[in-house]
């Protein structure tokens, strides 16, 4: 499937953040759930490197309870954002796993 570029240039065109901002702070990288396969910080630069794993991930359907528990980045991206955007790249290009009906209504 053709895809519309690198993970970095869908993500800035869907919501407007520059995931190569992110570096890699404590914050992220500390951040998991036991349903999470990847910490937030290292799908966050799984994203950066334009991985696959991005969007075949766990982490990328269950890190909701981090983004509604108040978890802000340092580098000011909107990680809400980000996560929506890739969940719909996830979908769009078949790639979607993990619980994709709690997402199916659900916006960031």
């Amino acid at each position: 499937m053709q895809t519309r570029g690198t993970l970095p240039h869908v993500i800035l065109s869907a919501c407007g953040e520059d995931v190569r901002l992110c570096t890699s702070c404590w914050q992220c990288e500390d951040s998991t759930t036991p349903e999470m396969d990847l910490t937030l910080g290292e799908l966050m630069q799984a994203v950066v490197r334009d991985e696959d794993r991005a969007l075949t991930s766990r982490t990328l359907w269950a890190c909701d309870p981090l983004l509604d528990g108040g978890l802000r980045c340092q580098q000011g991206i909107d990680l809400p954002a980000v996560i929506h955007a890739l969940r719909q790249e996830a979908v769009r290009r078949g790639l979607a796993g993990g619980d994709t009906q709690s997402f199916a209504g659900k916006s960031a």
